[in-house]
């Protein structure tokens, strides 16, 4: 098939980890793919040939730009498009007649709940995707019977040398090590550090915090606090995800607000590592289960993260747990499932 995307690519965003997980699978299965990406704001990778940045993205407050050629010029009969809300979408608007003269649209939603412009409705779809059924009852009403399911890709397992990796990275080889990673640090790391440090003086163990070079946010120089300041690719985080003992995913509880339904791309994007995941209980996660460890307040938490590295907590069931879920999302069974889609409609 010829198969054209339109979304971030190359960033780190839960959209573009989507879209890349499925459009690198759509190429290792034979067909053939464009991608028509935004200016990119936070890249984790160089392009591939195949992708063309023709217009901006709104969230980069840069001025707007939309070259519409390559939606007009290039041969495809599959147009994919996730989040157009990102998007200057009344420029997509204008060439979208001209998109379905050629190719089936499918929409893939990833809004945290249908959007307020009309405009976002003008836009007539031949298929819509959705993640859960969590999705699929907020948007019924609007799609009817033209939304599928089909769950987030979760990258292929991939079993790592604990020792080869702290070596790699320059890390101890005898410490306990809980990780984490992410772009927002204000909101997802510094509320739970002092927990950390009373955690840290009862049962030793390193924070290994990778942070995005332009966050801006002060991290406070505690002893336990191993800081990186870097942006990689998934490769890259796997390394360090296969040097910790434990992957820390906080999110603030207050996050989600009523109506919305979101899923933790991060939490999926770092579930194939088989490193076991903790994490607050909030709507980013209530899909999953024995996959991940959860916590209901700081303080569970503390009392959580004590046990476990005091081994009290047995993290074989999260482990297996995880990489069933990751082999049953895994990106070639979910392309393949897409594939099916595109062929059907």
């Amino acid at each position: 098939m010829k198969i054209a995307i339109l979304s971030r690519w190359n960033t780190a965003c839960g959209v573009s980890l989507h879209a890349e997980l499925i459009g690198r699978e759509f190429i290792k299965m034979g067909h053939e793919l464009v991608v028509f990406a935004p200016n990119n704001i936070r890249p984790v990778a160089e392009d591939e040939d195949y992708v063309i940045r023709c217009y901006s993205d709104e969230g980069d407050h840069t001025e707007t730009f939309f070259d519409e050629r390559p939606f007009l010029e290039n041969d495809y009969e599959i147009f994919l498009a996730e989040r157009i809300e990102w998007t200057p979408i009344k420029h997509l608007r204008r060439i979208f007649s001209e998109i379905r003269k050629k190719a089936k649209t499918i929409y893939v939603i990833h809004e945290r709940k249908p959007p307020s412009s009309p405009l976002f409705y003008e836009f007539e779809w031949d298929a819509v995707i959705c993640f859960d059924e969590r999705y699929r009852r907020q948007w019924s009403k609007i799609f009817r019977d033209k939304i599928h399911i089909i769950p987030y890709p979760v990258p292929e397992v991939r079993r790592g040398d604990k020792r080869e990796a702290r070596k790699t990275l320059n890390l101890p080889l005898d410490e306990r090590i809980v990780f984490s990673y992410g772009w927002a640090p204000e909101l997802h790391v510094l509320p739970i550090l002092p927990y950390l440090k009373d955690v840290s003086r009862i049962e030793p163990f390193t924070y290994l915090l990778l942070v995005d070079p332009n966050s801006g946010t002060r991290i406070p120089e505690y002893d336990f606090i191993s800081l990186r300041i870097e942006r990689p690719p998934l490769e890259r985080i796997y390394t360090y995800l296969h040097a910790a003992d434990l992957c820390l995913m906080h999110k603030q509880w207050d996050e989600v607000r009523e109506g919305e339904v979101v899923i933790s791309s991060s939490v999926l994007m770092c579930l194939g590592s088989l490193t076991p995941i903790i994490t607050s209980d909030t709507g980013f996660v209530e899909f999953l289960e024995d996959e991940v460890l959860k916590y209901r307040s700081f303080m569970e938490f503390k009392q959580l993260l004590i046990k476990t590295l005091r081994g009290e907590v047995g993290l074989e069931k999260v482990i297996r747990a995880a990489e069933r879920y990751a082999r049953r999302n895994s990106p070639r069974r979910i392309a393949s499932k897409f594939i099916k889609l595109f062929n059907e409609i």
